[in-house]
């Protein structure tokens, strides 16, 4: 598991001495590039190395700036609707592909994908 997203460097250091477990916790500051441009997407494979493009899912509350340009990677993608952007997202925008209200299902749909 991974964690990566438009944050201060500040964030991956916050995150690392709390000790969440993760393969990689990476931030846009560090990459000096943000979502939703297809480099960010393109840092995450890079950082996932021995994984294929399709054993990569990106979770975002996001639908322009997480879930689409995820797809459009070649990832998939998995929107979060919670919290104000999940809120706000215009759904005529794109099409989640697969949705989620609790990220505690992730596991369970993860398995289910060829």
């Amino acid at each position: 598991m991974g964690i990566a997203g438009n944050q201060p460097q500040a964030v991956e250091q916050a995150l690392r001495l709390a000790g969440v477990p993760a393969d990689i916790i990476r931030s846009s500051a560090s990459w000096g590039v943000e979502k939703p441009d297809p480099r960010f997407f393109q840092q995450i494979l890079a950082a996932t190395p021995g994984l294929k493009l399709t054993e990569v899912a990106y979770v975002g509350d996001r639908l322009d700036n997480d879930v689409l340009p995820a797809r459009q990677a070649g990832m998939l993608a998995v929107f979060l609707r919670r919290g104000p952007w999940a809120l706000l997202q215009d759904a005529r925008r794109g099409t989640p592909g697969i949705a989620l209200d609790d990220l505690h299902a992730l596991p369970a749909i993860l398995c289910r994908q060829p």
